[in-house]
């Protein structure tokens, strides 16, 4: 490690020389058939009679080289819009506004098409669900995102509550760095239902990188980050409405606006209800088949933009959850402590303030200084059977940046941050306060080469102080480009991070379980390298492409729940030997016919741990799994239909006593292996649409997964032993409208 450390620091002095600045930057803008300016992602800038080009990125904003131009004519294009031809005579930022070709003949309007999936060009790989791709299910929540996905798993928790979690690289959803819009939101508290407070509806892009991220962010992202940006004020539909309802009668009402205040000022107005109260037992265990709720949430966005430089965006939000589980004829209206029943409510309330503000400065050189800030405020209020849990939470964050060019090759990102956490949790005789101070400073250079293979590194470093503890995090990408429809790239990185084991750990609340802290937990770290391979090609004048990832993840310390010494506790202790977690993932996406897309993935994942030369696989990690999926959109694109198909292979189950196992659908170590079809068809008008889908399309699921169900408050109860889906056959049906 202090070899690598060593080289890192190296690498980083190496990319601080600065060179002569020969740089042109500025903003790319789209005029639409109203007439309004914004923001354009994606535009090719190329000078002219060169293969040197970039694309704008999602605010507009592009840097591109001058050396060695002599034809300083800039070629700016996007598909769906009139290219132009720039002369450009000095280094001011440049502003350049691209106007639609879109032309409507026989109702038929030829506009351009968003890609609904993509990995980014940069070193460091992202993939990038548009909303395109959101909209091939039904997507109610971020945690209903990933259906089409391979590279996130989305798994339950538990029988009772409902709650899911994302796993990346087959770890758990703890080790994966969840933000909004950069931001840290969902942490603590709040990761236990997190995925239920941001509507799909508000989305409009999520990046999913692997492995560890931007030191920027900070050092939590051990198997990989997950960032949420949510829909743009300048760019959103004036009037947005979706609805949805299923077949159990759970119902959805989404409503957005979007206000321009001035010339520079927009804000957007988000409102979002979810309710479900239907009690349902199919499979006869006394216990709701799915927790009762309503969901509520507000969001306000301001976003400013002046001609000079000067960029601000700030949301507020508000989110209000009332959840019921238990037994069907647990009543609520009266206390919880019944010996009789089981009941499990939680009253949750959740402010949220996050933004950032910064400056563009106009210059020969590109620099800009950011700072990004976080506030969250949220209390719970509840039981689980005959346990009180309560707890509240306040969280800060504040992150400066400051960016430059240095000289032909790098641009660098350096600052300071610092993380408060002020944590309280009481879960029946158990109290934990979870609190964390945390200053940091970190720095990245990003250098990037010239010529027909060009090789771009990233190499960042920062330092935290972490309740007192000096931990340094390193890390570095590559990537290469081994021809135009090839790119290589490697990752390498450490990561640490602070346990919350109540909400990390939610299934211990619906079981009968003594929790046992028998040590001081220390921080979780680990080290995560990885390899990844993609491939553009055409066949047939149709387009495809395929990919492979290799990644290991190998910690130095991990908290380990112990759940077999004794049925009626579970102890918590600091990883004693080794742990362990290797991912394999192939890719494959072709257009089978010029309206059809099919994709293919594979992913096999080995997550284990030894402790005293004995080999521990982790349970509720299937070794396999596979993905299908066929998108048609018609060429007219008024419907369009998405199948998918997902296949897992068995899981590794925790030991069960055997005068329990008779009480678990089809329990042996290893699980069944299923599989699941999710489809949907919508239909498209000019400013409407309705979709009709069907998820699990046949019906299977797991029909026993609570042990002690018949005498949960007392004995041996524990409702987490979970290798298949719990719901059955989903039917829903919706409708979208939006005013542009």
């Amino acid at each position: 490690m202090k070899r690598f450390l060593a080289i890192l620091l190296c690498l980083v002095a190496f990319g601080f020389e600065v060179f002569a600045q020969q740089t042109i930057s500025g903003t790319v803008f789209e005029r639409n058939a109203s007439k309004k300016e914004l923001p354009l992602a994606g535009a090719s800038i190329v000078w002219i009679n060169s293969n040197v080009g970039i694309l704008s990125d999602t605010h507009g904003k592009f840097v591109l080289k001058t050396t060695n131009i002599t034809d300083r004519r800039l070629v700016v294009s996007c598909l769906g819009y009139q290219p132009d031809t720039i002369k450009v005579i000095s280094n001011t930022p440049l502003r350049i506004v691209l106007i639609e070709t879109g032309k409507q003949l026989n109702e038929v309007v030829i506009t351009q098409q968003r890609e609904a999936s993509m990995v980014s060009i940069q070193p460091r790989k992202t993939e990038i669900l548009t909303s395109k791709e959101l909209k091939k299910a039904a997507c109610c929540n971020l945690g209903e995102s990933f259906q089409t996905n391979t590279t996130v798993d989305v798994t339950y928790r538990d029988g009772v509550t409902g709650s899911k979690e994302l796993q990346v690289l087959g770890l758990a959803g703890a080790y994966t760095q969840l933000l909004t819009e950069n931001a840290p939101i969902i942490t603590g508290l709040g990761s236990t239902y997190g995925l239920y407070g941001i509507p799909g509806t508000q989305i409009d892009q999520i990046h999913v990188v692997k492995g560890p991220g931007s030191v920027i962010f900070g050092p939590e992202s051990i198997s990989g980050m997950i960032n949420v940006e949510l829909k743009d004020p300048m760019r959103a539909d004036k009037l947005f409405v979706n609805g949805y309802v299923d077949g159990f009668a759970r119902a959805e009402l989404n409503v957005d606006k979007t206000l321009k205040v001035t010339k520079d000022l927009n804000t957007l107005f988000s409102f979002h209800i979810d309710r479900y109260k239907q009690k349902m037992d199919q499979n006869g265990d006394s216990f709701l088949d799915n927790p009762m709720l309503q969901n509520i949430n507000v969001l306000n966005k301001w976003k400013y933009e002046s001609g000079n430089g000067l960029f601000s965006q700030n949301s507020i939000k508000y989110l209000h959850e009332d959840r019921q589980g238990g037994q069907v004829d647990f009543n609520f209206d009266q206390p919880h402590a019944d010996h009789s029943m089981y009941g499990q409510q939680l009253v949750t309330n959740r402010l949220e303030f996050y933004g950032r503000t910064g400056f563009v400065m106009p210059s020969d050189n590109y620099k800009s200084l950011g700072l990004q800030y976080t506030y969250v405020m949220h209390n719970m209020d509840g039981y689980y059977g005959l346990r009180e849990d309560d707890g509240q939470q306040q969280s800060l964050n504040l992150r400066l940046i400051y960016n430059q060019n240095l000289g032909k090759y790098n641009s660098v990102n350096f600052g300071a941050s610092y993380r408060l956490d002020k944590i309280k949790e009481q879960f029946g005789d158990l109290y934990l306060n979870n609190d964390l101070s945390m200053p940091g400073v970190f720095a990245e250079n990003t250098f990037t080469s010239k010529g027909k293979r060009p090789v771009s590194v990233i190499v960042g470093l920062r330092a935290d102080v972490a309740n007192g503890e000096l931990v340094f995090t390193p890390r570095g990408n590559v990537k290469w480009e081994f021809d135009k429809n090839t790119d290589v790239r490697f990752s390498v990185g450490t990561g640490f991070r602070s346990a919350n084991i109540l909400a990390e750990n939610s299934n211990i609340k619906v079981s009968n379980r003594e929790i046992v802290i028998t040590e001081p937990l220390e921080l979780e770290k680990a080290l995560n390298y990885g390899f990844n391979i993609n491939r553009k090609f055409e066949l047939n004048y149709r387009k495809g492409s395929l990919g492979l990832d290799l990644y290991r993840t190998q910690f130095a310390n991990k908290i380990i729940p112990d759940y077999d010494t004794d049925p009626t506790k579970v102890y918590f202790s600091n990883l004693s030997g080794h742990s362990f977690a290797n991912n394999v993932q192939v890719e494959a996406s072709y257009y089978i016919l010029k309206p059809v897309e099919l994709k293919l993935a594979y992913k096999y994942l080995d997550v284990f741990r030894e402790s005293d030369g004995v080999r521990i696989t982790e349970p509720y990690v299937p070794r396999h799994r596979a993905v299908a999926s066929l998108f048609y959109e018609s060429f007219n694109r008024k419907w369009n239909a998405n199948v998918t198909w997902q296949w897992f292979g068995s899981k590794k189950m925790p030991y069960l006593d055997e005068a329990y196992r008779g009480e678990i659908s089809n329990y042996k170590e290893l699980s069944r292996p299923y599989s699941m079809v999710n489809l949907q068809l919508t239909r498209h008008w000019k400013n409407f649409e309705v979709y009709l889908g069907a998820e699990n399309l046949f019906d299977f699921r797991q029909q026993n997964y609570i042990v002690g169900a018949s005498n949960p408050n007392e004995g041996f109860f524990d409702a987490s032993y979970i290798w298949g889906p719990l719901e059955g056959r989903r039917v829903y049906t919706g409708f979208r409208y939006k005013i542009n």
